[in-house]
């Protein structure tokens, strides 16, 4: 039988990343990560200084409203210096899955063999079925990542290091994951015997919920096979138990009252708001009186001006983010209380630190 160790046959990067297969694909990928945060995280309020002082020359109003993101398109994707910066950030974005997928296909058949293996190891388990079929929106171009999240057998591990490309360092370490896992909001009793991680992608979030709660009985469900195959082997390197279940969030199969608290990280932007709506319905079936759901992800259109909503409305273009513009609009928090839940007050000028907490009334 394969080893874990197998896997990681060149060690980790950051932390809990699988090494690329040589040092000169981590050279270029580094090269492409410090590129991506000096010319466009560290620019991003320069930027956005130029763009309204454009728009307000254009006489723009800064209504987030539908019509008025379509005049900012037109006004600001005119401007010489912001078509090269949307032009360098969809390039750098496209040239760092070039290489982590070109660097990973030398080693696939390991890689796969790996993956093959742990199924059968603990701690944790797997469980998925490769006949079922996924909803069709999940076969969109997300992130622009090769292959997507269900039509590439690595998809898992792309995504992962990937998010370690994108993020620029935050998510080194899983600091991203640890930071959101300490946020989850948990029962007001105190109970937290069952957890739930909808859209769990790689695992970060599953895993570290399950270190951060270690008498818990940690669930992940994504509809993804590729990527709870590497979720499932990602937990066990760590060597923590997580259980990963392949279904749709949108018809979960646990009991009514099931779980004390579920997490959402950055799931709804990724699904169509009616997608989004019929979770929410499950997650509150399956939550018990005085369970927690909490929903990380982007803020809604209230709290943003025009600027912000054409900076959105881009990376629905240029990120592979075809339902983000309607998520945003949608106001997450209002399809919570929708569904039932005494959606608690948060900062949004946290941006993705700023937790949605929602409760479950107890009758």
């Amino acid at each position: 039988m394969t080893l874990i160790s197998d896997f990681y046959v060149r060690g980790k990067a950051a932390g809990t990343y699988p090494a690329l297969t040589t040092r000169r694909d981590e050279a270029y990928v580094e090269f492409i990560e410090d590129a991506r945060n000096l010319l466009l995280h560290a620019q991003q309020d320069p930027i956005a200084g130029y763009s309204r002082t454009l728009l307000e020359d254009a006489g723009i109003d800064m209504d987030p409203g539908e019509d008025n993101t379509a005049r900012a398109i037109g006004v600001l994707m005119a401007d010489p210096a912001l078509q090269c910066y949307y032009r360098v950030k969809r390039s750098l974005q496209e040239s760092f899955w070039d290489c982590i997928q070109g660097s990973y296909d030398g080693r696939r058949a390991d890689l796969e063999r790996c993956m093959d293996d742990a199924e059968q190891q603990g701690p944790g388990s797997l469980e998925y079925d490769p006949e079922w079929v996924a909803p069709a929106y999940a076969e969109a171009d997300i992130h622009l990542q090769p292959g997507g999240y269900l039509n590439e057998s690595l998809a898992g591990l792309l995504y992962d290091y990937g998010l370690k490309v994108f993020l620029g360092g935050n998510g080194d370490d899983d600091k991203i994951f640890k930071q959101v896992a300490w946020m989850t909001g948990v029962p007001e009793d105190g109970n937290t015997a069952r957890v739930l991680d909808l859209g769990c992608s790689a695992g970060g979030t599953t895993t570290a919920l399950a270190q951060h709660l270690p008498k818990a009985e940690v669930t992940g469900v994504d509809v993804s096979a590729p990527m709870l195959r590497y979720a499932h082997l990602r937990a066990i390197g760590q060597d923590t138990a997580v259980h990963f279940q392949q279904m749709s969030a949108e018809q979960l199969s646990f009991p009514d009252n099931h779980f004390d608290a579920v997490l959402a990280m950055l799931l709804f932007h990724e699904v169509p708001v009616s997608a989004g709506k019929r979770i929410l319905d499950e997650a509150y079936r399956v939550l018990r009186p005085g369970g927690v759901i909490t929903v990380v992800d982007f803020p809604g259109d209230r709290w943003r001006d025009v600027y912000t909503m054409f900076f959105a409305t881009m990376d629905a273009t240029d990120n592979g983010e075809p339902f983000l513009p309607a998520y945003i609009r949608s106001n997450v928090e209002d399809a919570m209380a929708a569904a039932g839940f005494s959606v608690q007050p948060y900062d949004p000028s946290k941006f993705l630190l700023a937790p949605r907490i929602g409760i479950k009334p107890v009758t």
